[in-house]
């Protein structure tokens, strides 16, 4: 069984559009928050070294409407590695009923920042979120 993590989500009343649920747009900012927050340790480091994260395709599909107080939580699952990317899926889950409101994934590429050129993820990497 895979590694997943699991992120809480903090719905603001800004998120909420004319409809009176979170606007489709926000799920994104959501899915940037929920990995930039599990990631940050690495994203600091390798940043240091001239490497960074790069999106480079992502997609949400929507089950049912959040809605400002739901108490929701994402989770998230690091699949499809390949030698310079891999593909992080996340679930929008209500965290006391556990429905679905949203699953999402990003394609996430490293890369040398000076180049701009892909980089082989590390062998530390993969352990700590592939495994």
């Amino acid at each position: 069984m895979k590694n997943f993590f699991i992120q809480p989500v903090n719905i603001r009343y800004f998120d909420i559009d004319m409809n009176h649920h979170v606007n489709n747009s926000v799920y994104f900012t959501y899915m940037e928050n929920a990995r930039t927050e599990l990631l940050m340790d690495d994203f600091l480091k390798y940043k240091k070294d001239g490497l960074t994260f790069v999106v480079s395709e992502t997609s949400c599909k929507y089950k049912q409407p959040m809605r400002l107080g739901d108490h929701v939580v994402c989770e998230l699952v690091f699949t499809q590695l390949r030698e310079v990317q891999f593909l992080v899926e996340y679930t929008f889950k209500n965290a006391d009923t556990g429905e679905i409101y949203a699953i999402g994934d990003t394609k996430i590429v490293k890369i040398n920042e000076d180049k701009n050129r892909p980089v082989p993820l590390s062998k530390e990497f993969v352990e700590n979120y592939m495994n």
